[in-house]
């Protein structure tokens, strides 16, 4: 896992043009992106490569869900709706038109049942 920085965070979003949700760059500066032990967090310039092709409309990708790992272990995608700052762990297989009906929790409360799931970067 490697760990980003504040201001390395902030040259990306100025790159991609938007900003990335509160509880993503919380990982990112915490936990760091990468794989590990079957859990990935995903460096920010791979993810439209990964899931434009989701979405009907890839603007939906970032605006509505913006999906930020996956447990590779359960087949999970972990996403984001940054409207609302809440988070889920969704069946890799599930529509995007599904997504609403998943079980979103507030950030804290998806930190804390997802904790010991989470790779640590190295010290």
């Amino acid at each position: 896992m490697q760990k980003l920085t504040n201001p390395e965070i902030d040259a990306i979003e100025s790159d991609l043009g938007f900003q990335l949700p509160g509880l993503y760059r919380k990982l990112l500066i915490e936990i760091g992106h990468g794989e590990c032990d079957g859990f990935e967090i995903y460096h920010p310039r791979e993810i439209s490569g990964l899931y434009e092709h989701h979405f009907d409309n890839p603007a939906d990708l970032f605006r509505s869900y913006f999906p930020f790992g996956c447990n590779n272990r359960m087949q999970e995608i972990c996403l984001i709706d940054p409207s609302r700052e809440v988070a889920a762990s969704i069946w890799h297989e599930t529509h995007p038109d599904d997504y609403p009906d998943e079980r979103w929790l507030p950030y804290e409360q998806w930190m804390l049942e997802h904790d010991s799931k989470l790779p640590r970067a190295e010290i």
